[in-house]
């Protein structure tokens, strides 16, 4: 008897706590700031390429595997000398389908390691009154898209806000176009910044990758959003819709600052399941 009610409280207890308000998201090592500064004192610097008088980054493409932190990190340093932004637009794939809908939002807070980051609730109403999705935080736990670079933004902008965005495999066209739409003003704004963290190449031997992603870079450097269906990516519809937000901003310069795969950073050229990865600036 003492047993039974001992584990009805405990069970009471976890009931209690999951029907309380959450207060904000947790990133992956929210509490724990070491893989990041082990990532940031490892990773090497990064060849920065200046940018013409006017110009300004207005997006950018980067892997969400920390096997490849150190291209992360590389990624931000140069961007940290290229961009102040006001807000970041963070738009990954819903890997595991979590949640209600096919496209997910929260204006909820992230804690990180460094610190709380915050949402953009602005622009977050916004795209909720365009595309009439409901928020639902739940989409986001676990998912690591959004989680892994949820630190560095905080690290490296930490005065920045969030827009994170979850779009799954079935996402519906329609409100895909309403996004594009929303999307492409604020890529008019060179105070703003839109980040996909997506991965390219999955399944294969190194020598396929490659060529899969020569395809990929072609129409990264063309804004091809036709051929987007083509690729082997893991955020198809995530990609359709960066690339053809920044096809309606003015001309865009794509800048391909690195790119490698699992095979050639774990040393392994005979790995059967590589993934690739690349870091992409897109210029204004």
């Amino acid at each position: 008897m003492r047993w039974w009610c001992g584990a009805f409280l405990v069970t009471q207890l976890f009931v209690a706590q999951a029907a309380r308000p959450r207060v904000y998201h947790y990133s992956f090592w929210s509490d724990n700031p070491r893989p990041y500064l082990t990532a940031i004192q490892r990773s090497g610097s990064a060849a920065h390429s200046g940018l013409a008088p006017g110009q300004t980054v207005r997006a950018g493409i980067l892997t969400h595997h920390f096997l490849a932190s150190a291209m992360m990190v590389r990624f931000f340093c140069q961007l940290q000398n290229q961009a102040s932004p006001n807000t970041i637009i963070l738009i990954g794939p819903n890997h595991f389908h979590h949640g209600r809908g096919d496209i997910s939002i929260s204006s909820l807070p992230w804690k990180t390691p460094f610190g709380i980051l915050e949402t953009d609730k602005g622009v977050i109403r916004s795209i909720k009154n365009a595309t009439k999705l409901t928020e639902d935080a739940e989409a986001f736990t676990g998912e690591h898209s959004v989680g892994v670079l949820i630190p560095f933004l905080k690290y490296y902008f930490p005065h920045s806000r969030v827009v994170p965005i979850l779009i799954d495999v079935n996402a519906d066209r329609n409100q895909l176009e309403k996004l594009r739409t929303l999307l492409r003003d604020f890529l008019s704004n060179p105070g703003d910044l839109a980040l996909l963290s997506m991965d390219f190449s999955h399944n294969s031997i190194a020598a396929v990758a490659d060529s899969r992603d020569k395809q990929a870079e072609r129409a990264l450097s063309t804004l091809d959003v036709e051929r987007v269906g083509q690729l082997h990516v893991d955020c198809h519809k995530g990609l359709w819709l960066l690339l053809s937000s920044l096809r309606g901003v003015g001309h865009v310069t794509t800048k391909i600052d690195e790119h490698t795969n699992s095979s050639r950073l774990t040393g392994n050229p005979n790995q059967p399941d590589v993934t690739s990865y690349f870091t992409v600036r897109f210029i204004l």
